[in-house]
């Protein structure tokens, strides 16, 4: 090899091995805004970033949470009606109720699935009530597209 392409090789080697490690890429993000409505009273957010174990979620809530129980709730991803990813047990170990509100709050569920699998999906927020005397069904208090972050 010619001299001047070696030193050019050889350059270009060490520019590779000592960039700086910052040109990595973002990290990928979604963001679900709820807002109060009509039968539906949730107000708050839902961010989420993909990670190497699974989605780190974090949120609040301003409004819409009647109950102190977190048992009493369930955060899902619907494709239609199809649960794409149950956030539900993950929240419920760390929402700190105080109705109305939820805390600011942050966990990371394992899963396989993508940012780019609940894109454009719902996120839906269900409270367990009682309809009548024993009975008791999950009420869709909340819901909000997801959107890129």
């Amino acid at each position: 090899m010619p001299k001047p392409l070696s030193i050019l090789v050889a350059l270009l080697a060490c520019t590779v091995l000592t960039a700086p490690q910052a040109i990595a890429a973002a990290p990928v993000t979604a963001t679900a805004s709820f807002q109060e409505a009509l039968f539906s009273p949730v107000d708050g957010t839902l961010d989420f970033e993909e990670t190497a174990d699974g989605i780190k979620v974090t949120g609040k809530f301003k409004k819409g949470f009647a109950s102190e129980k977190p048992a009493d709730y369930q955060v899902q991803v619907l494709d239609g009606t199809t649960v794409v990813v149950d956030f539900s047990e993950d929240f419920r170990e760390v929402a700190e109720l105080e109705p109305p509100a939820v805390a600011d709050f942050e966990f990371t569920t394992k899963t396989k699935t993508k940012i780019a699998d609940i894109r454009n999906e719902d996120a839906v927020v269900r409270q367990l009530v009682d309809v009548a005397a024993g009975i008791k069904v999950q009420a869709e208090i909340g819901r909000a597209k997801i959107q890129k972050g």
